[in-house]
């Protein structure tokens, strides 16, 4: 029994900004209320393979691992614990910034798989809420790593 939560949002913020910033699992701290702690578990730069300890609200700390790693158009971490996740991330261009579209496929794993029907209404909510909370970093520049796009014109405006 898997379930799959998919979220897009439009973000005004180039895809390498984006990547950049979301692909790194330690930035969750900065917009994330639900994540308590992350820990980069691997030497060298974020990429395929990198490895965190992360631990949110809801549920015990798990280790998550990079398994996708195509900047700036999408990565991939999976993990274990009571719930499996593969969660997969893509970026579009758009002409004002980036879509970014979160899916995540979820599993229950052991005696989870009792609770599972009533988790997986409630982190349908959930995620909703961090697609936006990201969105909302992005664009109010909390990650400093690049100039914040123009803003679009109304048409035919000079």
């Amino acid at each position: 029994m898997t379930a799959v939560i998919e979220n897009t949002v439009d973000i005004a913020r180039t895809p390498e900004a984006v990547f950049d910033y979301l692909s790194d699992l330690r930035n969750e701290l900065s917009w994330n209320p639900d994540c308590v702690s992350v820990e980069k578990l691997t030497d060298g730069p974020v990429g395929t393979g990198a490895r965190f300890r992360a631990k949110w609200k809801q549920g015990p700390a798990i280790e998550t691992e990079c398994t996708t790693f195509d900047r700036p158009r999408a990565w991939r971490y999976e993990n274990g614990g009571p719930v499996s996740l593969v969660l997969t991330i893509t970026l579009q261009p758009t002409p004002t910034g980036t879509r970014m579209t979160s899916h995540g496929a979820w599993t229950p794993n052991g005696w989870f798989r009792l609770l599972f029907p009533v988790f997986i209404r409630v982190m349908r909510r959930a995620e909703r809420g961090v697609v936006a909370n990201a969105r909302r970093a992005l664009e109010d520049g909390r990650d400093r790593s690049s100039p914040r796009l123009p803003e679009a014109s109304p048409e035919g405006a000079a």
